[in-house]
């Protein structure tokens, strides 16, 4: 029989897949000791649910949702998992229930989704693809979840006794998962979901997900067993035992508003997914729709394969015996012999560019110093006014002010002297780098470079370019670009490539060329 709580919050507190397949499990805890832990998930089952899917909401920490198996495993939900279990037994051996329940559901999601298929891996057709897939799984849940039930389908999920058992259990789970990746993403029907919300699946698809419903609801059951006994055997004694009346009351007493807030986020998603399928049929791509989980889960995966290769590729060239360097010691009377120059190299996934210090004729766009502030990045016509009642009004006056003054004088918490100084980078950089884009000047002053000279010695040292330098000042920009900020300042601009990267120094280097002094600049008071 089913528990009235459960069944209650099943009904309608679940929004997410997360929801049902952490409560899903709870019938399937069939120790004691998992039995009172069980309990104590459904007193605290506000936060329990919560904890599901803070990983999506609160967290946003996506390349640790996957485990890409065919890239070596690649992911860090083993690792982030292990934390998680720590932290919960922590909790449940200083009597902190409400803070067990939370670190329970997190812990659920992060063993979870790699036992989709979704999550061990990547292709282009997934990128477009990821988002209705989960939404028909959540529209779907229900048949889906009662199909299991109703199937002589058995599932076996046995934990091993070694240490690091819990990572274990996830690549597990994740290289089974994967089996049915191509599968699933080959025979889903968009075009039926947009119109339908449960026909994107066929009988083929369906057999496979109540496959890895079983198997990821059985598996977070077993966790949840070996929990309890681990908690428990620390603890010296046993969990107490909560009751399920006073949880019961508050779930039926928020039943209206959770029922409504279920059929907003449905509506809400069926949406996204409309206009995302929309963006694909007008223009062939996914650019303005593509959720950001599946963009930051391809992009750090491309910094990922990028590394490989290049790690792969400077092995390479370690083992070359076409590069050979030696000492020649001369004789009396004799002069040194002169050395071979290196063989150049370059990074595989950066295209080398000849450092030719000569004008090539052509004017790169930039901001001059005499530009009005609206020219500069970061403003906009009511930052620029209020800069002109201070007495701002070119790039030069700008640059040449004291940020604590201006700071102070703007009148508003919200503009720091720390805010003014970052201002004060970007438009330097635009000055001194021809060809920055206002993004491009953002992300450069997000990364802690404050000027031309800057960016030269990231990338390069007195003997030219410098590899190692250049890798890494390229994976920095693009960590960056994934922030928060980096995505505001880029919105719907493309991050800077490689090759712009280098046109940038290529730029600042023939200015210089032309001027023997260099590019002096303003004067700016100090931050």
């Amino acid at each position: 029989m089913m528990n009235p709580l459960r069944s209650l919050l099943r009904a309608t507190h679940c929004r997410s897949t997360h929801h049902f397949f952490a409560l899903d499990a709870l019938p399937l805890v069939a120790t004691q000791s998992g039995e009172r832990l069980k309990r104590l998930l459904l007193r605290y089952h506000h936060r329990y649910l919560v904890g599901a899917t803070d990983p999506d909401v609160r967290f946003r920490d996506f390349q640790n949702h996957v485990v890409h198996v065919n890239e070596g495993y690649w992911g860090g939900a083993p690792r982030v998992a292990h934390q998680w279990y720590d932290r919960l037994q922590k909790y449940l051996r200083t009597d902190r229930w409400a803070d067990a329940a939370h670190a329970a559901g997190v812990l659920s999601h992060y063993f979870t989704d790699p036992m989709q298929p979704l999550h061990t891996a990547h292709c282009d057709r997934e990128r477009i693809l990821h988002r209705p897939i989960e939404w028909s799984i959540r529209e779907s849940y229900r048949e889906i979840h009662q199909s299991w039930v109703d199937s002589d389908l058995s599932v076996v999920f046995q934990l091993s006794d070694r240490p690091g058992w819990l990572g274990e259990a996830i690549l597990h789970g994740a290289r089974h998962a994967n089996q049915k990746y191509e599968l699933l993403v080959n025979h889903y029907h968009l075009d039926k979901a947009v119109r339908h919300r449960q026909s994107g699946f066929d009988e083929v698809t369906r057999d496979v997900l109540v496959e890895l419903f079983g198997i990821s609801i059985t598996g977070w059951a077993r966790v949840l067993e070996r929990v309890a006994m681990d908690a428990e055997r620390t603890r010296g004694e046993r969990l107490p035992t909560f009751s399920s009346l006073q949880p019961l009351l508050t779930a039926t007493l928020k039943t209206p508003l959770h029922w409504w807030i279920g059929r907003v986020e449905s509506n809400l998603l069926h949406d996204k997914v409309k206009c995302l399928y929309e963006e694909v049929e007008r223009t062939g791509q996914l650019r303005r729709h593509l959720p950001t989980e599946v963009d930051i889960v391809h992009r750090v995966t491309q910094i990922h394969r990028d590394e490989q290769r290049w790690n792969e590729q400077r092995e390479q060239r370690l083992a070359s015996r076409h590069t050979a360097i030696g000492v020649v010691k001369p004789t009396s009377g004799d002069k040194p012999a002169e050395a071979d120059a290196e063989t150049p190299v370059s990074l595989p996934f950066i295209p080398q560019l000849t450092p030719a210090l000569h004008s090539t004729g052509e004017e790169v766009a930039g901001l001059s110093h005499a530009a009005e502030m609206i020219h500069a990045p970061s403003m906009d016509p009511e930052t620029t006014s209020r800069l002109s009642e201070l007495g701002i009004r070119s790039v030069a006056d700008f640059l040449a002010a004291s940020p604590q003054d201006v700071a102070a004088r703007w009148g508003s918490d919200s503009i720091s002297s720390e805010t003014v100084a970052l201002w004060q980078t970007q438009a330097t950089l635009m000055c001194e780098v021809p060809g920055l884009r206002h993004c491009d000047a953002q992300l450069l002053a997000g990364i802690g470079c404050s000027g031309a000279d800057d960016l030269a010695a990231f990338v390069s040292d007195q003997n030219g370019w410098d590899e190692n330098r250049l890798h890494a000042f390229y994976v920095a920009l693009l960590q960056y670009a994934e922030s928060s900020a980096g995505r505001r300042y880029l919105c719907d601009d493309p991050v800077p490539s490689p090759a712009a990267l280098l046109g940038w120094v290529q730029r600042v280097r023939e200015q210089r060329a032309l001027s023997p002094r260099g590019r002096q600049r303003p004067h700016r008071a100090a931050a």
